[in-house]
């Protein structure tokens, strides 16, 4: 016997002394009756037990229902002070069963109930949400159902959307719902009706199953079904409404429930001082083409109207909707203006649907807006949470310039792209350190832009919205990881006293070999870091807080205030970031050589010696951080197996990676929208002659002297002003396949 305690019910007496006083009152204890548990579980198998209750009068107890006498026995139906009801239950080869025992005084009554498990389950299954019907059928509809309890514990219910009654000859039986129709004269609309069974269970809880009926037009039509061919050729920027008896087919693959379905509107992120509208991420839903070969984003018209069940196949009305296409190439699509209501008909298409896995270069303009499994990916950055920015400048805090947060994932293949996060996404920052393994991530691949981090937006042709946690199925450790690190910088460390570096100034990779130096000077400036991974804010210090969401090598986690005493630069306002005497990001103020019209960069050299591989990569996280701006706007990564000379005559050694853009950070008061509020991830595959070499060096370097300013709006219309525009980077690795 299992026992739950649902309710202390008792009235304590009062401790009174009795008493007369000048008038001649007595004073008298209360009534008391009661009991501490209200409800006790028996096994089917039966068994024996008390129920302790208090009572300081007579009273009496009984079954309210006399009929349950059959399998439950009282030991007693008197009281007349506190004491134990000894009861006795048979054994139940039947269903569940419930008894409810009433104890009565002349000016008190309380219940218990004991509610036993039976050897029979009762079956309620409905096979079918919803189906359509058809004039001029002389056999009878049916609905398959399973079910075994009593018929005459089951009420039916029929709710017309209109005043006619068209369903006639209804039956229920144990495997199947019947009824007939009369036929639907009406030749522009269709007939729906609800029909809602509902039965009361063995232990008296309600269960209600309901069925919508659709019944086609006088002329047997549902209304015109528009392939998604169709409709993408009808999409327009604008929009194209659809006539009002259009339908759709497809596949529901999102839902709502991690708070990442779709994008948000932001009235005014530039100051701040709008309101993110997230209710555009809780209309969004997907339907994914019969074929798997596209799909669109539904908006629903309200929130209410997104109840879409995941993973049905179904037929919905979109009459009066507009279909849109997205500017530029790839092109999205989208059906605005729907609602879960007008599903014509749904059914389970976990089984039909086709599920598809792939790598990231063979994701094509087939797979926007449809459901696929990233297979063997891993995040890129092993640091931070989900969301890495500073949170004084989002809804956390009351500041609202961002809705959504774009980090870096890539796979064993040597693709990358970039995964959206929403700043309402309910496992964004949860005090958990990000999963540093391998894995499959499962989500909705995109379109979306990010203006934050290229001044049109695009950031890359695909992005993936991860939906549920559990389906980031990543391994914890990198251990667990297709990929091992060759040199890696998470945090500055620097030479002991007998370490020699061979570049000047440098700090050490803190996994692998390597060290990192910036070659107009050391590495002694710092930045604040937004990879503050708890959950931030005065008294809210615990393991990952403190830890900044870097688990170290040989155990713990990275706490530098242990040896320092700086654990007041962690934050304490809710922000979510850590100060710059934390050295958790480094950074510099000089970036361009006047004489030689050149930039300075960041150098790191390392050794390969022993590792082969067919893949190679780099990955790096950077901003630029100066409140006037004047930080390197465009930069050039390069590599060189024989030299890490920087100088304008070595540059005949130095070979080209690739190019990249690097994003201003908003700092207090003013936001342009092409400014970020946290860091950028990047990744370039690497040539694999790299491998087997005694030394390797990578530079990232300015290639031209453009850069943006605070008072002007442009991009890129300033040029760099030593001493003032700092970029920080945050990370840096090369990594290899195991």
């Amino acid at each position: 016997m299992k026992k739950t305690t649902i309710l202390f019910a008792s009235v304590s007496a009062l401790l009174l002394c009795l008493s007369c006083d000048k008038n001649s009152f007595e004073v008298f204890p209360p009534d008391e009756l009661g009991m501490e548990e209200h409800e006790f579980y028996v096994d089917k198998a039966g068994d024996e037990f008390g129920i302790p209750f208090l009572a300081n009068k007579e009273g009496s107890i009984s079954l309210m229902n006399p009929d349950d006498g059959a399998w439950i026995e009282l030991g007693t139906k008197k009281f007349s002070k506190d004491g134990t009801l000894e009861v006795s239950v048979k054994a139940n080869d039947s269903f569940p069963r419930r008894a409810d025992i009433l104890f009565t005084t002349d000016t008190r009554r309380d219940t218990v109930s004991v509610l036993q498990y039976g050897a029979v389950e009762e079956l309620f299954y409905i096979s079918l949400e919803s189906m359509v019907v058809y004039n001029g059928g002389t056999e009878a509809n049916s609905v398959p159902v399973n079910i075994n309890v009593p018929m005459d514990r089951i009420s039916t219910e029929i709710r017309y959307s209109g005043g006619e009654e068209w369903i006639t000859d209804c039956n229920l039986s144990g495997s199947a719902f019947t009824f007939n129709t009369t036929d639907n004269a009406d030749k522009d609309y269709m007939r729906r009706a609800i029909v809602i069974l509902t039965f009361v269970d063995g232990w008296k809880n309600t269960r209600t199953a309901t069925i919508s009926i659709l019944q086609a037009r006088s002329d047997n039509k549902l209304g015109t079904t528009f392939t998604s061919d169709e409709l993408r050729a009808l999409a327009t920027v604008s929009g194209y409404e659809l006539p009002s008896d259009a339908l759709v087919e497809g596949y529901i693959v999102s839902t709502n429930e991690g708070g990442n379905a779709g994008d948000a509107w932001v009235e005014d992120y530039k100051q701040g001082t709008g309101v993110i509208d997230y209710t555009l991420s809780e209309r969004t839903a997907y339907l994914e083409n019969l074929d798997g070969k596209g799909g669109f984003r539904l908006i629903t018209r309200d929130v209410d109207d997104n109840k879409f069940t995941r993973y049905s196949r179904i037929c919905l009305s979109v009459g009066g909707a507009f279909v849109r296409k997205t500017e530029g190439t790839p092109v999205s699509y989208s059906i605005e203006g729907v609602s879960s209501g007008d599903i014509i008909t749904s059914v389970d298409g976990t089984s039909t649907m086709p599920w598809k896995e792939k790598s990231i270069t063979e994701l094509d303009d087939d797979d926007i807006n449809t459901l696929v499994k990233i297979k063997d990916c891993e995040i890129a950055m092993r640091k931070g949470p989900f969301t890495p920015v500073n949170e004084g400048y989002a809804s956390l805090c009351g500041y609202n310039r961002l809705a959504k947060y774009p980090i870096l994932i890539r796979d064993k293949q040597g693709g990358s792209m970039y995964m959206f996060t929403n700043m309402a996404c309910t496992y964004r920052r949860n005090g958990e350190i990000l999963p540093y393994g391998s894995g499959d991530i499962l989500g909705i691949v995109v379109h979306e832009d990010y203006k934050s981090f290229e001044k049109d937006g695009n950031i890359g042709k695909y992005q993936l919205r991860h939906l549920l946690r559990e389906e980031i199925d990543l391994k914890k450790d990198f251990a667990d990881n297709f990929s091992g690190l060759i040199t890696e910088f998470r945090y500055a460390k620097f030479p002991g006293e007998f370490d020699k570096t061979k570049l000047p100034n440098a700090i050490l990779a803190t996994k692998g070999n390597g060290e990192l130096c910036h070659t107009y000077g050391s590495v002694s400036n710092f930045s604040p870091s937004y990879f503050y991974i708890g959950k931030c804010g005065s008294g809210r210090k615990g393991k990952y807080a403190e830890g900044a969401g870097i688990e170290l090598d040989e155990g713990g986690i990275y706490e530098p205030w242990v040896t320092t005493g700086t654990e007041s630069s962690q934050n304490t306002d809710g922000k979510g970031w850590f100060k710059d005497n934390l050295k958790i990001s480094w950074s510099n103020k000089y970036w361009w050589d006047s004489d030689n019209g050149r930039g300075y960069c960041w150098l790191v050299n390392f050794s390969t010696v022993g590792i082969t591989s067919d893949r190679v990569s780099m990955q790096f996280a950077m901003y630029n951080n100066s409140q006037k701006l004047y930080s390197p706007r465009y930069w050039k990564a390069q590599y060189s197996l024989t030299t890490y000379d920087c100088s304008p005559s070595a540059d005949s050694q130095w070979v080209d990676i690739g190019e990249f853009t690097v994003p201003d950070v908003a700092i207090w008061d003013y936001q342009n929208d092409w400014q970020t509020l946290g860091t950028r991830v990047y990744d370039f595959p690497l040539p694999t002659e790299i491998l087997g070499k005694e030394s390797v060096s990578i530079r990232l370097m300015p290639r031209n002297n453009k850069a943006a300013k605070k008072s002007e709006t442009s991009y890129d219309n300033s040029t760099i002003a030593n001493n003032s525009g700092y970029n920080t980077m945050d990370y840096f690795a090369v990594r290899y396949n195991k």
